[in-house]
């Protein structure tokens, strides 16, 4: 995983979770990190997230949109999938439909 700067995670702005593949063994963490403005930072992904959903190769922007769904983009806007809040984890995925991803808060 990339390094998140210090000062970032000193502010308290890193937020992290971990992300479960329904049907897949392990997990892996992802972090929000600087912000970039509009809603909108930095995403940074264990290694292992690639294996257990290859598509979040892509992925490199954290958003939040305006219902509250947390959203991860590639760098060109282009949504890789999208999590709602839920009941017992933090965020479950409204897309990709499957298979089913969870952040749980770290």
């Amino acid at each position: 995983m990339v390094e998140v700067s210090k000062a970032v995670a000193e502010k308290g702005g890193l937020l992290r979770y971990r992300l479960s593949v329904s049907g897949r063994d392990g997990s892996c963490l992802v972090e929000k990190g600087v912000e970039m403005g509009l809603d909108a930072a930095e995403l940074k992904a264990e290694d292992d997230c690639y294996q257990l959903l290859p598509r979040l190769a892509d992925a490199r922007i954290w958003k939040r949109s305006g219902e509250g769904d947390v959203v991860f983009a590639a760098a060109d806007g282009r949504e890789i999938a999208r999590f709602f809040a839920a009941d017992g984890v933090a965020f479950e995925s409204l897309k990709p439909a499957s298979p089913l991803m969870s952040l749980t808060a770290e």
